[in-house]
């Protein structure tokens, strides 16, 4: 991946940076995102670095609470069975393996309490139960898979979010972010309810995604910025974040997640209550950042769907992801003859963008051999084909590049 040195332009933000509250940063990337119809937050933001301390982060117009409402609403996280949903899948397991190998040995007793903060479908609670924890609790913004865990497991839940915790009387020995300061608009309240709600002796174990390494897995442009992550991390940045706040790093890492769209680096931090020198202001960042937009900007794809459009060829897109969004508000497949959007999961087809449903495959049993298939759920592209050749589909089968599945690619020239 190629780029040039990072941008030198410097703008007022609309939202401070999280880290250390400045009110500048470098704008890296304008980001549109074609989202569901009524969604309550923005489908535009910039990409922007703080200049004064080199943290990545989205600038956007939406609040806290206007995400509050969008996760409310996401009945997707309970549906899906997706890695990343909080699930009992095989590659989710192995991660929640991970997760309990790396604070089992901070936590003296089996009885003690763990409060996983934004636990979805409550993996992890059961992972940690397997291995003998009596004390677990679960935290999610989600109706539905709160249900599910009361459900379907020995394990107390409740409704609340990384800013609002329940369970009042009681004081973690643990507490688990996995996954979940990357969505938060408001991160010094986040620090401020976790060290009130931690013991004295307690842990914060917090995993987030590796923002100095977006792109050294993924194959389609702009393919790591997901709506819903406002925040972007290195190691040291997510150090610096909770060091400035009272805690001290007792062990950390960093490792690469296995997921449907190929490995997702992460990084991973223990944490507890105590001093800490600061960090110095992370540069390497901004660069990498920097790095990752250009190579985005030049990528293949744009060209593809740029002829894509100018032909006309009626076109369907099957999996509408976060990626597909995104595809649809920053790429030239907005331009593209556009048919219909594919889903199977059920809660999304009870959605609309754009005033368009979203249909089940079946509805493209009845389509020509001059259609075309977008396959907007990277990671999916081999089981989508299968299906589309059971069902008879007759026409082009595309990736998230616009690139031909089991085929030629369309021409770059």
């Amino acid at each position: 991946m190629e780029g040039s040195s990072a941008s030198t332009d410097i703008s007022a933000l609309t939202r401070l940076c999280p880290l250390c509250g400045s009110d500048k940063g470098r704008l890296q990337e304008e980001l549109h995102f074609a989202l569901f119809d009524n969604t309550p937050v923005s489908g535009h933001c910039r990409l922007v670095s703080c200049s004064r301390c080199g943290f990545g982060f989205f600038d956007t117009q939406s609040k806290q609470a206007d995400f509050d409402r969008y996760y409310e609403q996401n009945a997707y996280y309970c549906t899906a069975t997706t890695a990343g949903t909080g699930g009992i899948g095989t590659k989710e397991q192995v991660r929640f393996e991970m997760v309990a190998e790396r604070i089992s040995p901070q936590l003296l007793t089996q009885d003690a309490v763990i409060i996983d903060v934004g636990c979805a479908k409550g993996g992890l609670l059961k992972v940690l139960a397997q291995r003998g924890f009596t004390r677990l609790y679960g935290v999610d913004m989600l109706p539905e898979c709160i249900s599910y865990i009361q459900r379907t497991m020995v394990i107390s839940a409740e409704l609340g979010s990384a800013l609002s915790l329940p369970f009042p009387d009681l004081w973690a020995d643990a507490m688990i972010y996995s996954h979940v300061i990357e969505h938060v608009i408001d991160l010094q309240s986040l620090i401020a309810a976790a060290h009130e709600k931690l013991a004295d002796r307690g842990i914060l174990y917090v995993e987030v995604p590796d923002a100095s390494e977006y792109g050294e897995h993924t194959v389609y442009p702009f393919q790591d910025f997901y709506l819903e992550h406002v925040n972007h991390f290195s190691l040291s940045t997510l150090s610096a974040l909770f060091c400035s706040a009272g805690f001290s790093v007792v062990n950390s890492g960093k490792y690469a997640l296995e997921a449907p769209a190929g490995k997702v680096p992460c990084v991973w931090a223990v944490f507890r209550k105590g001093y800490c020198p600061p960090e110095t202001p992370d540069r390497a960042l901004e660069r990498h950042l920097h790095k990752y937009v250009s190579w985005s900007r030049n990528h293949p794809a744009n060209h593809r769907f740029a002829r894509l459009a100018a032909d006309r060829t009626p076109l369907y897109l099957w999996g509408i992801s976060q990626y597909a969004m995104l595809s649809l508000g920053q790429s030239p497949i907005c331009n593209c003859n556009i048919r219909g959007f594919v889903d199977k999961d059920p809660s999304k087809r009870m959605r609309t963008i754009r005033g368009n449903p979203i249909n089940s495959p079946d509805a493209l049993r009845n389509t020509g051999p001059d259609c075309a298939v977008l396959v907007t759920a990277p990671g999916y592209e081999a089981s989508i084909r299968e299906e589309l050749d059971q069902m008879g589909f007759g026409g082009t089968v595309l990736d998230a590049s616009g690139a031909v599945i089991g085929g030629q690619t369309v021409d770059d020239e």
